[in-house]
């Protein structure tokens, strides 16, 4: 999952309002951020995948937890963002393949080989998560308009993603 993961953070807000969206965005791509950090030092292995693997995200977890909960005291809130976390690895068994263990089988159903299919269940957790958002916001004249305009341009960056795949059989991750 690509831009998927930003509606989990934007749902968990409802879940939680004392969040900052700030970390809830970072909890939900922090396997990603992990993963681009091994790329950039050179060694990055696709076949292990670490960051992307069960004990990895369990890893992953904690520290998120403990993290939070040292900075606010906010269990409640940690555990939110553990949560979203561990979200992560779902979502991208439903879009990609991804290792049970490093070196164990690769499990997913592959959506990323069909663009069309990853969008949709993309674009369904997208809408889900900002209209979750949305009802987070302050009432004002018209909220839904900037809840729009965010789910729009989120939705539009998926579809670009999404038609580079279709385009380019073979992207590259690292």
């Amino acid at each position: 999952m690509y831009i998927g993961h930003i509606g989990v953070a934007l749902a968990a807000k409802r879940v939680r309002r004392s969040i900052g969206l700030l970390a809830l965005l970072v909890a939900t791509y922090i396997p990603d951020w992990v993963d681009a950090g091994l790329c950039l030092a050179g060694t990055y292995n696709r076949q292990g995948m670490l960051t992307h693997s069960i004990p990895a995200v369990l890893l992953l977890m904690l520290v998120g937890f403990a993290a939070y909960a040292a900075a606010t005291r906010d269990w409640a809130g940690a555990l939110i963002i553990a949560a979203v976390i561990l979200s992560h690895i779902f979502l991208d068994w439903i879009t990609g393949y991804k290792p049970t263990w490093p070196g164990g089988p690769m499990i997913g159903l592959g959506l990323y080989d069909h663009p069309i299919a990853d969008f949709v269940v993309e674009a369904i957790v997208i809408v889900g998560g900002a209209v979750l958002y949305g009802r987070t916001l302050p009432p004002r004249r018209r909220p839904w308009l900037d809840v729009s305009i965010m789910a729009g341009a989120l939705l539009a960056l998926q579809l670009t993603i999404d038609i580079a795949h279709l385009l380019m059989k073979s992207l590259p991750k690292c």
